[in-house]
């Protein structure tokens, strides 16, 4: 028996171990009217290295615009795009995650790092929604010394154009205490619980 505990506390000691050994990963990825791009590791202190490329083929989808409606001429969004939205409702939640983002774009050790960002979700309301989180979240990343960010709010049209390429630095375990914290906070689980009950 205390060879197995003493055999299971090992193997959870490497683990750790290998999570705090950093990872750098070097991107670029376009998306406007295909997506191509890359993104390559180096683990281990470049003992591991591998590329994973984008395919250029995997072209955006031509949107349709919806047919206008008796009832209303807004269209409400679906699935998870709504689940988001209503968690962003949430004050509360909306500021935890703000910390969040926070906390591991400073935890990514940004280098060179150029992103222009244009989003639109095809309804000015649910945009604004979107935007009360990207916008702290740009206002963030203008203040990081390496690294150009732009993010640009579409309030007429369903859009989403993506140019972004640089290279980050990041410690696993630090990610997943980040992650296991937000999960673990009252503030996510009474969003989460409001949301299961709206959906109910």
């Amino acid at each position: 028996m205390s060879f197995i505990l003493l055999s299971i506390a090992t193997l959870f000691a490497l683990l750790l171990l290998l999570l705090a050994v950093p990872i750098t990963v070097a991107f670029r990825i376009d998306r406007i009217k295909k997506v191509n791009g890359y993104m390559s590791f180096q683990w281990l202190f470049g003992l591991l290295r591998f590329r994973i490329g984008i395919p250029g083929a995997a072209k955006a989808k031509p949107r349709r615009k919806p047919k206008p409606s008796k009832k209303s001429g807004k269209r409400k969004p679906v699935g998870n795009a709504r689940s988001v939205l209503t968690l962003l409702n949430q004050s509360a939640f909306r500021r935890r995650a703000i910390r969040l983002i926070k906390n591991a774009i400073h935890a990514t050790n940004p280098r060179d790092v150029y992103l222009r960002l244009r989003i639109g979700l095809g309804d000015p309301a649910d945009t604004g929604r979107l935007w009360a989180l990207l916008g702290p979240v740009a206002g963030i990343a203008t203040n990081l010394r390496s690294a150009e960010v732009r993010i640009e709010p579409e309030f007429m049209d369903p859009v989403l154009e993506v140019e972004s390429h640089g290279a980050l630095r990041l410690i696993p375990l630090q990610f997943l205490a980040l992650v296991i914290a937000f999960v673990a906070s009252p503030t996510t689980m009474r969003a989460w619980r409001m949301l299961r009950q709206s959906n109910a």
